[in-house]
């Protein structure tokens, strides 16, 4: 018996729809990416778990997009990878774009890997649940892995719908044994389980309503499918964690309102998670001051809180203070920092990025994080000891 993958059949009917389009032109498509060398130096000496103090990694990105039939169709392909020194879990490939797309009047379909953003707030993206976090990358979650999926959308004067059909389900990638900062113990790839039957060969779901009324930018959406977020179970035996993947239901709303200088911003989830079910609420607000002391910089201050009714959640009750300056030169010079504070204990911990660029094609990134006082009860405990500095130059062409 030949079995006959999802992944085939999506490679196979894109290369369908491209072959039988009109000759691509040498003016009908672009390319560019970038290679970024980093180094991150650890300030606490050897870690927790025996790592180096100081990593080596190789980051690059590379896009390619073609526009077919006469501008109604367009082929993208975004890859990026990682190459790491220490971290086995950080060398891999990743196609967070590989998609066709057909535009109608009001209808854009699309198939292939692709990258979905829900959400308004700067730290706690609460509703955004299509693609699978790369926690290799960032213990956060904030970076993403392509997901593999067919979508419509479907565009009028009171709003755009957007429906989705995912499959390739993608397990949520950890930092290694020598990865730094990781989890207390790694995670145990042998022992993955599903509530689903169909395991990571379910098909998911998911619908959105976006619209624009006056300066009030709302969206409504729901996903149905394999939860992106595992439940790690410790085994004693192993000593690992043992990931478990529950179907999540959920539902979810976005707010942002622009108010001259101010944005007002909200994130609300309400979900079941396998048999549990749960309610979180994440905003804020941000102001911006405009030509700074008589000159061309802005200045941002940003305040966010998040909510959630689950006390084992590791974000129930935390609040964030940050700032964004951007100096609008001819360098493209910006600094953010941010200030995480859980407010049901005694923790916190301060994250600031700063990036200006050196040449036309190269460019310079300083990202900063120290843990404080940091609670022996508070799930970031583990991470104590891992305070960093990682810089970074990225040559693009």
């Amino acid at each position: 018996m030949i079995k006959i993958s999802a992944k085939s059949i999506y490679l196979s009917l894109i290369v369908y729809l491209i072959l039988n389009s009109s000759p691509i032109h040498a003016s009908d498509y672009k390319a560019y990416g970038f290679i970024q060398p980093e180094m991150s130096v650890f300030f606490n000496g050897k870690g927790r778990h025996g790592q180096k103090n100081t990593n080596l990694s190789i980051f690059g990105k590379g896009t390619f997009i073609s526009y077919l039939q006469n501008d109604d169709a367009k082929f993208s392909i975004n890859i990026l990878g990682r190459y790491d020194d220490n971290d086995r879990e950080l060398r891999y490939l990743d196609f967070q774009k590989l998609k066709y797309e057909y535009f109608f009047d009001d209808l854009e379909f699309k198939i292939g890997n692709d990258i979905i953003f829900w959400g308004v707030n700067e730290t706690f993206n609460i509703v955004d649940i299509v693609n699978q976090s790369n926690l290799a990358e960032d213990l956060a979650g904030t970076k993403k892995l392509g997901q593999t999926m067919a979508s419509l959308s479907y565009s009028h004067d009171y709003g755009k719908f957007d429906i989705y059909l995912m499959s390739n389900f993608q397990e949520r990638s950890f930092p290694g044994k020598n990865g730094r900062p990781r989890l207390s113990m790694e995670i145990d790839k042998n022992t993955v389980t599903y509530e689903s039957s169909a395991k990571d060969k379910k098909v998911d779901f998911a619908i959105r309503y976006s619209t624009v009324l006056d300066d009030l930018d709302f969206g409504l959406s729901h996903f149905y499918g394999n939860n992106r977020a595992p439940e790690l179970k410790p085994n004693s035996s192993t000593l690992k964690f043992d990931p478990l993947y529950p179907i999540l239901s959920q539902t979810g709303l976005d707010i942002q309102s622009t108010k001259g200088s101010w944005l007002y911003k909200l994130e609300s989830i309400s979900a079941k998670n396998g048999n549990e079910r749960h309610f979180s609420a994440a905003g804020g607000i941000e102001y911006t001051f405009y030509g700074i002391q008589n000159t061309q910089s802005d200045l941002g201050i940003i305040i966010e809180y998040i909510f959630d009714d689950r006390n084992n959640n590791p974000l129930n009750n935390d609040g964030v203070l940050g700032l964004r300056w951007n100096r609008n030169d001819i360098k493209s010079t910006t600094f953010l920092a941010g200030l995480l504070i859980d407010l049901s204990g005694n923790s916190n911990r301060l994250q600031a990025e700063f990036e200006q660029r050196i040449t036309d094609d190269l460019k310079l990134f300083v990202d900063f994080s120290l843990n404080g006082n940091i609670n022996r009860a508070d799930f970031s405990y583990q991470f104590k000891e891992d305070s960093k500095i990682t810089v970074k130059i990225a040559k693009y062409f």
